[in-house]
């Protein structure tokens, strides 16, 4: 196991250079453009991602635990799900051309924070382990990815008309732009919902209360009602364009905090388990 640890950190490294080869090729290739830099971007990042699962699963097997305790396996694992989700797209939907211009930067950041935060390992005590603690996690990882997805989506869409703009031949029209951000808007806020869900009932056998207003707690649930406010003034006051993708900026600005910034900025027992 302590191989596997001794590895897996080198694995991530050299993840994180294929991502940054990637991202260059494609933010090149647009810039300039010129597609055979971009499919050669997308192709280094699919080897990047097949790097990086590798590290995952070497990290897995070192800790005896899946990648969702430190900052160092949590910020890694919303990389990978992250780039899961955007190479899915780029294969099945049209109008996530040119997503990944947003994307892969995205994506190295968060392999970049990883790895500076350092690999060492964390156990939580017996009493704190559990399927609620995982799926807890897993739903938060998929809720951040669908966040930071419809985030780039209202990034395009506001870009839209500039001279950056201009060089992607493959830039879907506004109204499809603004229909994806708001549709995984929506899978954010389900997600996030069904995070809280799961870690109210992991909090029930863990500290014996389903709720307690710990600032990791009260942030989550402010972002969660944030990104229900913007789903119910998409529907019922017409709000979208411009406008609808500035207010998922303010959401996602809240998602970071709430994931990243309170447990590290504040006493609770979110931060006591996840420093």
């Amino acid at each position: 196991m302590e191989q596997a640890l001794a590895i897996e950190t080198y694995v991530h490294v050299i993840a994180l250079v294929a991502y940054a080869l990637a991202s260059g090729l494609v933010l090149f290739g647009t810039t300039m453009s010129k597609p055979w830099f971009v499919r050669a971007g997308h192709a280094v990042a699919l080897v990047g991602l097949a790097i990086h699962t590798v590290a995952l699963g070497l990290r897995w097997y070192g800790a005896g635990h899946g990648p969702y305790l430190t900052r160092y396996e949590v910020l890694s694992s919303n990389a990978w799900v992250t780039m899961v989700f955007a190479q899915v797209l780029r294969f099945r939907q049209r109008s996530s051309q040119g997503l990944a211009v947003f994307i892969y930067p995205a994506v190295l950041l968060l392999l970049g924070l990883s790895v500076y935060t350092g690999p060492e390992v964390q156990m939580l005590p017996l009493t704190f382990r559990g399927i609620w603690l995982v799926m807890h996690v897993c739903f938060y990882f998929v809720a951040f990815a669908a966040a930071l997805l419809s985030l780039g989506y209202g990034v395009l869409y506001v870009s839209r008309g500039t001279a950056f703009a201009a060089r992607m031949s493959a830039l879907p029209d506004a109204a499809a732009l603004d229909r994806e951000s708001y549709r995984f808007a929506g899978l954010t806020f389900a997600f996030w919902g069904i995070g809280m869900l799961t870690g109210s009932i992991w909090a029930y056998y863990s500290w014996g209360r389903f709720w307690g207003w710990d600032p990791v707690e009260t942030w989550s649930l402010v972002t969660w009602f944030v990104y229900g406010i913007y789903l119910h003034a998409r529907r019922f006051y017409g709000l979208k364009g411009r406008k609808a993708a500035l207010f998922l900026v303010f959401g996602f600005a809240l998602a970071v905090i709430s994931l990243f910034f309170t447990s590290f900025l504040t006493t609770s027992l979110h931060s006591e388990y996840f420093h």
